[in-house]
């Protein structure tokens, strides 16, 4: 199994480089941040918050297809690279998307449903580019489906 080496940790700016207002300013929002959440951890650690929810019910088949229909891999078009790790039990680590939310109208069919890496995820959700990769995703998607479900005889 391949691994990569685990990325070096973001280092704040040393005292002696604070060399401009942003940088003092980013250090003072972390510290107050920080200090904020030491104010607080007591009180919280070990709490749970109680919660209902309204949660679609959804089809494992339509997850299950789309991953055998991306073999492994990430569907955006355009992805930068995904993880080369696995899962423990030794699967690629994707993740199945509804490309339309089922709140918003959309399908819990594979048409309308994409297997992302983790980055690809977050862009289509919160990049700032996210309806554009939305278009292109929904026209992956259901070529992807199209081929898969009526494949030319060779």
């Amino acid at each position: 199994m391949e691994t990569s080496a685990p990325a070096a940790p973001v280092q704040p700016p040393a005292t002696a480089d604070v060399h401009t207002s942003q940088d003092r300013q980013a250090i003072t929002q972390y510290r107050k941040l920080v200090n904020s959440v030491e104010r607080h951890e007591e009180a919280t650690y070990g709490r749970r918050a109680a919660q209902t929810s309204n949660r679609p019910v959804r089809l494992a088949e339509a997850r299950k297809a789309v991953l055998l229909r991306c073999r492994g891999r990430c569907e955006n078009p355009t992805c930068g690279g995904q993880p080369t790790d696995v899962t423990d039990d030794g699967q690629p680590i994707l993740e199945v998307d509804h490309i339309v939310e089922i709140a918003a109208g959309g399908r819990d069919h594979p048409v309308q449903m994409v297997a992302l890496c983790p980055n690809c995820h977050a862009l289509k959700g919160r990049g700032r580019n996210r309806e554009a990769l939305r278009a292109v995703l929904l026209s992956v998607a259901s070529r992807a489906h199209a081929e898969w479900k009526h494949p030319s005889s060779g």
